[in-house]
């Protein structure tokens, strides 16, 4: 036993002391080493840029690269940005469908007499959506409840 526990710390020192690397990226692949690093590095930034809606700027993070590995930090950058722009879209795309349903479902519920109950609409929202499907839902059925009452 003695020999295990003398093994445990000798193993996690030697974990603590590598390098850890960013997450795979879409084109790392055609780096290896502290290039690859940087590419991974440099992509995962721009997608967090991008997703955000911040400008693109792979120069702020320059602390994250030298002279040697700035050509794929930039060119991993400037990839995630673009798919992080691109998430963000659909994200907006789908809060802005998830809000009209919303507010169709609680004025039609409303209208039908129906107690509030945005989850009866689940197939309409995503785990991602349902607040913004909930908050038109309520808006929706208010008004839906004054135009019943002729208001």
């Amino acid at each position: 036993m003695k020999l295990l526990s003398t093994g445990v710390p000798a193993l996690l020192l030697a974990l603590a002391s590598c390098t850890r690397m960013p997450p795979p990226a879409p084109g790392s692949g055609m780096y290896s080493g502290p290039g690859e690093a940087a590419y991974r590095g440099g992509y995962h930034h721009g997608f967090q840029d991008g997703r955000r809606g911040r400008d693109s700027d792979y120069e702020r993070y320059y602390y994250e690269y030298n002279t040697r590995t700035e050509k794929p930090f930039e060119k991993g950058y400037d990839l995630g940005f673009e798919a992080g722009e691109d998430q963000a879209e659909a994200r907006e795309v789908d809060r802005d469908a998830a809000q009209n349903q919303g507010y169709d479902a609680g004025r039609t519920d409303a209208e039908n007499g129906q107690p509030p109950s945005h989850q009866r609409h689940r197939q309409a929202y995503t785990l991602d959506t349902e607040t913004t499907f909930a908050k038109a839902y309520e808006k929706g059925y208010r008004e839906g409840r004054a135009a019943a009452r002729g208001e």
